[in-house]
Parts: structure tokens; C-alpha cells; sequence
């Protein structure tokens, strides 16, 4: 009877576990994933990913202006120095 009993018992909690692993574990690893990944976008907003266009969509992107490349005048301080042997 202990043996019939205890086949029982390994039996259930394989089926529960075979349940768990099917269907539950990965519902808990999709909303897990999705709420993290809300926040590390809230937290980085600008990395964003673009949403995908679909084919044929016309989309105007603003670049921005490039500099001419000039140092200001007021962007740092020159230090002369004397090399010492």
C-alpha cells in the first residue's frame, strides 16, 4: 500500500510540474520581460526602439545641423609646460 502510495504521489507532482513548465513558467517570463522592459525604457527614453513603417510609408526624419567643427574661444584653458629630464 506504501508503494502504491508513494507512485501516486510522484506521479501528481510530475503532472503539476509538467503544467507549470508548459503554460505558467513561461506566462511568468513574458509579463516579467514586458515589465522590465517598461521600465528600462522609462529610465532611457531615448533608446527607444522605432517602430517598424510599413512598406511604402513615407517618414521625415529632422537631422540636426553639424557643426563647423570650431573649438570656442572660452572651451578650455592652455597650460604651457616644461618637459624636466
Amino acid at each position: 500500500m506504501g508503494l502504491f502510495r508513494f507512485i501516486i504521489i510522484v506521479f501528481l507532482v510530475y503532472m503539476i510540474f509538467r503544467i507549470l513548465s508548459r503554460y505558467i513558467f513561461p506566462w511568468l517570463i513574458r509579463f516579467s520581460l514586458k515589465r522590465f522592459q517598461s521600465r528600462f525604457y522609462k529610465q532611457n527614453p531615448n533608446l527607444r526602439p522605432e517602430k517598424q513603417k510599413k512598406e511604402g510609408e513615407i517618414t521625415i526624419k529632422k537631422v540636426k545641423k553639424e557643426e563647423d567643427g570650431k573649438i570656442p574661444d572660452d572651451f578650455g584653458d592652455y597650460v604651457d609646460y616644461e618637459d624636466v629630464k
